[in-house]
């Protein structure tokens, strides 16, 4: 039996060539791109699940409540809550910090610039999975000046020598190295090239680098009991910081909150202040509408698959009453029926599966993450690989067998099952839907770009362009002779005409601000201190980023009293409970220790992109300043300067590496995964579209067949052949703009979510969805007269003929 059905499925296929290619090319196509999206997931979800015990493992928080108020959420906490939860908490096993630092390493004559380096607790690399290749891992981290370098950088900098018992040089101290550790999984939300022993930090800092309740910029990290209920532990923990530490906080009106997060949650799920994440942490809402994208395309290619088999129901009558009449049974036609399907969707897998290797390496492009799609290794691939083929079979298979099987033989002998009521509603439900998907599919892609094109061309409230910026020295002697050093480059480099100015400043737009203190105004009690955010700056600053003076001065060389002067933004006029921008002028803030006069407000501007707000904030004046030098040209040739840059770099900072990029550049980088993800919907979106258009024309020659008698009486009597087409789209036509109706609130509701998370965002203008339904009806309606056309200009003899 199983010989004759596979007999049968072939001389079918091989009968129906265009049909079936019609058919594979879907459900191919849409396969495919869920198997590369579903890989995008899956690694996306990947995150920090390496570590042994990850579900065991979690970040600690630090929330700061001023009046009851949330001020703060930060994901980097105070060095004191690590060691107080294991020493007040047995569900607590074990805790370590990692305290996040940026400098120049040198060894011998070579000298690179370290962006992701750790300082440490010993128990770091135990706790978490980063196991060490060479060295002890009781003793790698323990005592001050000692440091462990990953494979990577221990290749840079010592090639094919053997690091451990030599020493590198960084932060003005040497350091022994202690361990190599293998290199950290890409699917890590915490990176690092060198880790330094904590006790190091302490000598810097003193005690307060262990034990200060205020300084938080520790990431901490706690292993709980297995069992325990994280969200328990931190209502305990809540109570044990109210009775121990609550009458202190409680003098300022403020209250700390330290809630554990789930280590293989934070790439996805957080988006705090200082997070530890080097690049831009995922985002679980674009993973779960590239998901629906995928199933979307796949839900198409079934139905597509499903209406083609119907449509074809009426040609296939004859062999289905022929084989009745001889004494098939409705079982033996349903598994002729699923077999032919199961054939088709093992072809149309064997083809997705070429088609991801194929594009696999465009894709690794568009999403920026190196996916490796090895079958026989991946499980997970082949739990996807079974699962498209059992659901796509079952799916795409079971309907039409059933249609098919069901026809009586009486009923097919007399030319009367050219449609039943309820398969035409189904089929009429399944264009429907197919056009929901696509008609929302196109209005988000173009809301997407727009709100990207919002985003990069908005004022931002300072001058971006043509700025060269370098990192400030990392090497030196001491510094009270750094100080002279970038004050004599400041005056050399002023010589030069190409520049319009030069600065330095402790931040950057563009670059997340670490750096804060609680502060008040002096006019303002105890109970308002509240963390103002800083960003250290010289006298050409404000100039240089044509920052926008709304009261007051800038600073001046020629004023000693601006070693004691501060700027704030428009912003902090709220925060400090000043009446006005002139107002807060010659008033005196608390900014940590310092007491310090506001000498000028400046316009608010974006210090970040514009998925985030406007924050408060302060700048007080320092002559010279070693984090940023940015540099403002005169022309647009800037390529042509840097050499002469270069040699005055090299003559004031010997041993320092030429580390410089362009400001629009690490500006724009912030958007980096919003152009991916758009760049990914666009493309997914077409195809969806194609794929919708393929069941389209399915639809349409299954109404063409149907009504193929009535075609050709109507051309008979005089119908002229754009009578027939009107005739024949007009009923497809309708469920597309039914379609649309029923989508637009849906998509409106969606986008309305989407655009929810951004800051700064566009309204939802109507012309998206009259551009969007545009769009759905001319594709809509090329494809339908495709077939429409060629239909109505055939000889009405030739139809009927047969009658």
């Amino acid at each position: 039996m199983l010989k004759n059905h596979l007999r049968s499925a072939f001389r079918h296929i091989m009968k129906n060539r265009s049909f079936v290619l019609i058919n594979i090319l879907g459900l191919s196509i849409g396969m495919a791109v869920c198997l590369l999206i579903m890989q995008y997931v899956s690694y996306e979800n990947s995150y920090d699940r390496f570590h042994d015990d990850f579900e065991n493992i979690y970040r600690v928080q630090f929330n700061v409540y001023k009046n009851g108020e949330l001020k703060v959420e930060c994901a980097a906490a105070v060095p004191a809550v690590g060691p107080a939860m294991k020493e007040n908490f047995p569900e607590v096993l074990e805790f370590c910090r990692a305290f996040p630092i940026d400098g120049i390493v040198s060894y011998q004559e070579k000298s690179f610039r370290e962006r992701k380096m750790q300082v440490a607790d010993p128990s770091f690399i135990d706790m978490l999975t980063f196991p060490l290749v060479s060295g002890d891992p009781l003793t790698a981290l323990k005592g001050a000046n000692k440091c462990i370098l990953t494979q990577e950088a221990a290749l840079r900098f010592f090639d094919d020598e053997e690091p451990i018992g030599k020493s590198v040089t960084a932060f003005n101290k040497d350091f022994e190295i202690t361990g190599i550790l293998a290199d950290v999984p890409a699917n890590s939300h915490i990176k690092f090239s060198f880790i330094f022993s904590f006790q190091t930090l302490v000598e810097w800092y003193g005690e307060n680098a262990e034990t200060a309740w205020g300084w938080y910029d520790y990431n901490t990290y706690v292993k709980l009991q297995p069992g325990t209920d994280h969200q328990v532990f931190n209502k305990k923990f809540d109570l044990w910081l109210q009775e121990t530490k609550g009458e202190s906080w409680a003098k300022y009106n403020s209250r700390y909150e330290f809630p554990l997060q789930p280590l293989q949650s934070i790439h996805l799920y957080s988006d705090l202040l200082q997070e530890s994440e080097p690049e831009e942490n995922g985002n679980a809402d674009s993973v779960k509408f590239l998901t629906i994208i995928a199933l979307f395309i796949l839900v198409i290619a079934w139905v597509n698959y499903i209406n083609m088999a119907t449509a074809r129901a009426v040609e296939r009558s004859r062999e289905v009453g022929i084989r009745k009449i001889v004494g098939a049974s409705r079982t033996q036609l349903i598994n002729q029926f699923l077999l032919e399907s199961i054939i088709l969707n093992i072809g149309s897998l064997v083809i997705a599966f070429v088609l991801v290797e194929l594009f696999l390496p465009l894709f690794r492009n568009l999403t920026g993450v190196q996916l490796a799609l090895n079958l026989l290794k991946n499980l997970n691939i082949w739990l996807y690989l079974s699962g498209l083929f059992v659901c796509g079979t079952i799916i795409s298979g079971l309907y039409p067998a059933f249609l098919l099987s069901s026809f009586p033989p009486l009923a097919i002998l007399k030319g009367t099952i050219a449609g039943k009521s309820r398969d035409s509603f189904i089929r009429s439900l399944l264009v429907i839907l197919q056009f929901i998907i696509s008609f929302s599919l196109i209005a988000g892609i173009i809301l997407v770009y727009q709100q990207l094109a919002y985003m990069r061309s908005r004022d931002i409230g300072f001058e971006l362009n043509d700025t060269f910026v370098l990192k400030g020295p990392g090497v030196y002697e001491s510094d009270s002779l750094l100080s002279i050093q970038i004050n004599a480059f400041k005056d050399e480099i002023s010589k030069y005409h190409f520049l319009k100015s030069f600065t330095t400043s402790t931040n950057i737009p563009g670059d997340e601000i670490f750096w804060g203190n609680g502060s008040r105004s002096t006019e303002q009690t105890d109970d308002k201190f509240l963390v103002m955010y800083i960003v250290g700056i010289d006298e050409s600053f404000i100039p240089a980023f044509d920052l926008k003076l709304i009261a007051g001065r800038n600073f001046s060389r020629e004023i000693a009293s601006d070693d004691s002067a501060v700027v704030i933004n428009r912003s902090a006029i709220d925060r400090y409970e000043f009446l006005s921008a002139e107002n807060a002028i010659g008033k005196e803030i608390f900014l940590g220790n310092r007491r310090l006069t506001v000498v000028g407000v400046i316009e608010d501007f974006n210090q970040m992109s514009l998925k985030t707000g406007i924050t408060p904030l302060a700048f007080p004046y320092y002559d010279y300043l070693d984090s940023y030098f940015s540099f403002k040209f005169n022309s647009a040739d800037i390529a042509d300067h840097i050499p002469d840059i270069k040699k005055e770099w090299q003559n004031f900072f010997p041993g320092n590496p030429f580390d410089y990029f362009f400001l629009d550049e690490f500006y724009d980088r912030q958007y980096k995964k919003d152009i991916q993800f758009s760049k990914v919907f666009g493309i997914f979106t077409f195809i969806a579209i194609f794929i919708a258009l393929l069941g389209l024309l399915a639809l349409s020659v299954f109404d063409n067949i149907r009504r193929n008698k009535e075609i050709g009486i109507r051309k008979a009597n005089g119908a002229s052949t754009s009578d027939i087409v009107l005739l024949l789209v007009k009923n497809l036509l309708k469920k597309i703009i039914l379609a649309i109706i029923i989508a637009i609130p849906v998509t409106w509701f969606i986008m309305q979510k989407w655009l929810a998370s951004y800051a700064y965002h566009i309204k939802i203008s109507p012309f998206i969805f009259i551009i969007s339904a545009l769009i759905t009806l001319a594709v809509a309606l090329a494809a339908l007269l495709i077939h429409s056309i060629t239909t109505a200009q055939r000889n009405p003899s030739e139809i009927l003929k047969y009658e």
